[in-house]
């Protein structure tokens, strides 16, 4: 399904959105304006009986630029 993260340019509320259709008007819930902006947001997928973060392809987490960090669910365990 199509769910984006969005952040309110007026009040900073950052919000997840189900998404249909290609030029969607997304309104904040908090304010109930459209000044929003999309977030890069990492995306996950459920593989057996396991969910696997999506990594950028360089060594890194979809969230950050480092190599590795103990908080990187994707890397190593």
């Amino acid at each position: 399904m199509p769910i984006f993260e969005y952040r309110c340019r007026d009040c900073g509320r950052v919000f997840e959105q189900l998404v249909f259709g290609s030029d969607p008007t997304v309104e904040c819930p908090e304010c109930h304006q459209s000044n929003v902006e999309k977030l890069m947001s990492a995306c996950a997928a459920k593989v057996g009986f396991k969910f696997t973060a999506a990594s950028g392809g360089g060594g890194s987490c979809a969230g950050c630029t480092a190599t590795s960090c103990s908080s990187c669910k994707s890397g190593g365990s």
